[in-house]
């Protein structure tokens, strides 16, 4: 499952390790953006995301056009 994951506004300048934590339990980060503070990624459940310094995750729902 894809998500988007808002890192807590005092932990931007921690979001590199952050994600090295989301990918020491199993979740694959894709992009790190860290001015927006904002983490993409998949995972195969979303609380597995929740770790310390998250402060919302969502599942990313791509839109295609038909």
């Amino acid at each position: 499952m894809n998500f988007i994951a808002t890192v807590e506004d005092n932990q931007r300048s921690n979001i590199q390790e952050i994600a090295r934590s989301l990918e020491k339990v199993g979740v694959k980060v894709r992009e790190v953006m860290r001015i927006s503070g904002v983490i993409t990624g998949s995972s195969r459940s979303l609380s597995r995301v929740r770790i310390p310094g998250i402060r919302s995750v969502e599942q990313d729902r791509s839109l295609r056009a038909s």
